[in-house]
């Protein structure tokens, strides 16, 4: 009886696995969609639900190339290795909690300093040769991002850059362009002072015609691999 039991369940299980919709995209979802032409799926948003399915808007791509796609063509968006996403909403803030001691120190930071992106000079990298750890939101058209990392220790000097045009094929430090880099750290002349209390660190980045996919780096100082924050990610 008992065996019975556990094969009627099995079988269940798999019936409403075969059947069962795979995703069921809300407004504002990150999703794929499969072009069968081109043989690849395009990274987008749903940015309206219609009665004959989707309305994507394509990351990338001017509003002309918006499609209305089925159901059947669209699967959960991909996650990028070492890069977590923040769902963040025009109008409202949203916070997550971090440790620097989960991530780990870019040991090259030439290109920050590239003129194709232009985050900060170079005579500023130690206030970014800690553990850094990664993030990325979206940044609506004709909208300003507002970013905040906050310590919650004093005595941990966390810093915080971001840059708008983020493509998931070009993480830093292999990174060769971006619409605006911005970075922020206490600002010193000569050279740094360490023993200063840690204070927030607040940068903004402005999206006008088209919408951004927004790289988002928490680093800490020289010396700097573990501790606390908070990082608040805010669109108006």
């Amino acid at each position: 009886m008992k065996q019975c039991f556990y094969i009627f369940c099995s079988l269940f299980l798999i019936f409403n696995s075969l059947f069962a919709d795979p995703i069921s995209p809300k407004k504002g979802d990150r999703v794929e969609v499969y072009d069968a032409k081109e043989g690849k799926s395009f990274s987008g948003m749903v940015i309206k639900i219609e009665k004959e399915g989707f309305l994507i808007h394509y990351d990338g791509y001017a509003d002309s190339y918006d499609e209305i796609v089925a159901l059947d063509r669209i699967k959960p968006m991909s996650e990028i290795p070492g890069v977590s996403f923040i769902k963040s909403e025009k109008g409202k803030s949203v916070t997550v909690i971090g440790n620097l001691k989960t991530g780990a120190i870019m040991e090259d930071l030439e290109w920050a300093e590239s003129s194709s992106m232009a985050c900060w000079p170079g005579i500023r990298n130690v206030e970014f040769e800690g553990n850094q750890i990664y993030y990325w939101t979206d940044l609506p058209k004709k909208s300003t991002l507002i970013v905040t990392v906050k310590p919650k220790n004093s005595k941990t000097r966390v810093n915080l850059y971001a840059f708008s045009g983020f493509d998931p094929k070009y993480i830093p430090p292999k990174v060769y362009g971006a619409v605006s880099c911005e970075a922020s750290h206490p600002t010193w002349i000569g050279s740094p002072d360490f023993s200063k209390p840690a204070e927030p660190q607040s940068i903004e980045l402005r999206a006008v015609g088209n919408p951004y996919r927004v790289f988002i780096g928490v680093s800490g100082a020289k010396n700097i691999t573990e501790g606390d924050f908070e990082l608040t990610l805010e669109v108006k």
